[in-house]
């Protein structure tokens, strides 16, 4: 029983990550049999993981017709990011009163990567860990880790921040909104921050919605 427990645990871990990565795209479909055949694994762990990830919103499944990567929720995103945008000026601000040249310089290191990054080859999931990394530092350090994690576990928010890497790719767009928003931190200009981070967060929504393509909105439902 362990074994099968530690097998549906594998599968559902390696399937997880394929999905909130994009490498399983939204709509796919996972076949118990395909999963069996590449884990080598038996029906019972596939069908527990196939399980976990219907109740973790990443899979649909309708029995005797599919089994399926799940959209993502358009709806969801939006009010993620509307939620994260608001959240996230106010955290500025709380950040900015404790923001010393140490901790500025960590920040500045951080968009320094993603030029460095920018500048060769590289994995879109390479640049989705640097950006996190970089907003991730304006939660931590003012002591919002939980609400942090509440972000980080949105399904259909994380895949939606993927899709806008992976099929639009515009991240020297991104990286310049980093820089204008790190000097607006440098120098104390908390009022201009909302409006930027506002833009700087709604700006996947122009790209995969309004510029997206059908191929992307066939990864999407409202």
């Amino acid at each position: 029983m362990a074994q099968t427990k530690d097998t549906a645990t594998y599968i559902y871990d390696t399937l997880r990550e394929k999905i909130l990565s994009l490498e399983i795209k939204p709509g796919a479909e996972l076949a118990e049999t395909m999963i069996c055949q590449e884990f080598s694994a038996s029906r019972t762990p596939a069908r527990t993981a196939l399980q976990r990830l219907q109740d973790a919103g990443l899979v649909d499944i309708i029995p005797y017709q599919y089994t399926r990567a799940s959209l993502i929720s358009l709806s969801k995103a939006k009010q993620m990011i509307f939620l994260r945008s608001v959240m996230e000026a106010r955290i500025l601000e709380d950040f900015i009163k404790q923001a010393d040249e140490f901790l500025l310089e960590d920040l500045e290191h951080m968009i320094r990567k993603q030029d460095i990054l920018l500048r060769g080859t590289f994995a879109a999931e390479d640049f989705y860990r640097l950006d996190t990394e970089f907003h991730a530092l304006f939660f931590l350090k003012t002591g919002n880790d939980y609400i942090w994690s509440l972000i980080q576990d949105s399904v259909n928010y994380t895949r939606f921040r993927m899709l806008d890497i992976v099929e639009k790719g515009d991240y020297a767009t991104i990286v310049e909104e980093h820089h204008k928003l790190f000097e607006m931190i440098k120098e104390s200009r908390t009022a201009e921050i909302p409006a930027l981070l506002e833009s700087h967060l709604h700006g996947g929504l122009e790209r995969v919605v309004e510029k997206g393509g059908k191929e992307i909105e066939a990864f999407l439902i409202d």
